[in-house]
């Protein structure tokens, strides 16, 4: 994820993105109001934005599957252990000491949500939200260097009030 904000600021600096004031997918749309700017992927999965008024990198993705809405629960502890081993294996190859929230997977109307949020020893602080529906997983992950973790759940709730699907 360190690599996606460094990548998107880059491409920032350089005038290389559009302005986005909704991120439409075939699986979730993403309604945004500032100075957000949107990269395409090379994975038309995934979508980058960035905001350097705020300087917040936001990493969204999904993936379409077919599942039962009794699987959603494993479907989500799942994704918590892969997010987990994404997060280590980044800490580690970036000699990074991260600390993370132990993450929650819990119900909501349409199938279980994974949270959780931290920080790492650069000051690097983030947030990531995962959906499991029986059709699809939508995944939101916010980072900053420079703002407070109450900051950056601040600007995360203000995207999760964006979101729709």
């Amino acid at each position: 994820m360190r690599r996606a904000i460094a990548i998107v600021a880059s491409i920032f600096s350089q005038g290389g993105i559009q302005a986005a004031d909704l991120v439409e997918t075939p699986a979730f749309k993403l309604h945004v109001s500032g100075d957000w700017r949107l990269v395409q992927s090379v994975d038309p999965e995934v979508r980058l934005l960035y905001s350097k008024e705020l300087d917040v990198g936001v990493t969204a993705s999904f993936m379409f599957m077919s599942a039962k809405p009794s699987d959603t629960e494993r479907i989500a502890t799942k994704l918590k252990e892969f997010r987990l081993q994404a997060e280590n294996k980044a800490a580690a190859k970036l000699n990074l000491r991260m600390t993370i929230a132990e993450p929650i997977v819990v119900p909501f109307s349409q199938g279980h949500q994974v949270a959780y949020f931290g920080h790492d020893n650069t000051g690097r602080q983030f947030r990531y939200l995962g959906l499991a529906l029986p059709a699809k997983n939508i995944n939101l992950y916010a980072e900053s260097k420079t703002r407070s973790q109450g900051e950056l759940e601040k600007v995360f709730n203000q995207l999760l009030n964006g979101l729709s699907f």
